[in-house]
């Protein structure tokens, strides 16, 4: 006879995730300047030595949500740029993966992927690594445009459109509101549809970064 499970209990969120959740949250709904830790630690239910304890300032918050979000993205669209593979099929899973790390980041990221915020010279470095990141993007598109697979573009207007997208699937998807799969196979279809010479590749290219091994 088979044995059921046992029931598995969830851990609860550590009080340093619980931080993490809420700034974000207030970061988004309020603004990132207009926040206080004050009111972080409030709408945690711990006091301000407590959040202290974890994050030395509201700043150093915010790093943390950056290093989940450009920690993790710009390595790898680095290693995906370095794959030898059509660029036409690295640029769909560039988008395929970041589209969906994004809709599914734990934290609502809106509130930080301001030019308000991003743009300030305290989060000089952050912006730097945005910067690497859409420059290896829009590298990968002019390789397409030199081979022939997409059509002739302004590739810094195809690397504006990119990143506009991406925050607004931060804006609309981050911190648990959903998208996922779905939402990061449409977005990587429309872009790339979109620049191939021969739209109708687009199956044959999506099969291709389907296949890459990052």
């Amino acid at each position: 006879m088979a044995v059921a499970p046992a029931n598995r209990t969830v851990p609860a969120p550590s009080t340093r995730e619980r931080i993490l959740f809420v700034a974000a949250d207030l970061f988004a709904r309020q603004g990132f300047h207009a926040t206080t830790t004050r009111q972080i630690a409030d709408a945690v239910g711990i006091r301000q030595p407590s959040l202290f304890h974890h994050f030395s300032s509201k700043m150093a918050i915010a790093e943390a949500m950056l290093e989940w979000d450009l920690g993790r993205a710009l390595p790898h669209v680095r290693a995906v740029a370095a794959l030898p593979a059509p660029a036409s099929a690295r640029l769909f899973r560039y988008l395929l993966d970041d589209v969906r790390h994004l809709s599914e980041a734990p934290y609502n990221l809106a509130g930080l992927y301001t030019e308000e915020v991003i743009s300030r010279p305290e989060f000089l470095a952050w912006d730097r690594q945005r910067n690497q990141l859409h420059d290896i993007v829009e590298a990968i598109v002019r390789e397409g445009v030199a081979t022939g697979e997409f059509i002739e573009v302004n590739t810094a207007l195809v690397r504006e459109a990119i990143g506009g997208i991406l925050v607004r699937a931060l804006t609309v998807h981050s911190g648990g509101r959903g998208g996922g799969q779905a939402l990061a196979d449409q977005v990587a279809r429309l872009v790339v549809r979109g620049l191939l010479r021969d739209p109708s590749e687009i199956d044959e290219v999506q099969a291709v970064a389907l296949a890459l091994g990052v």
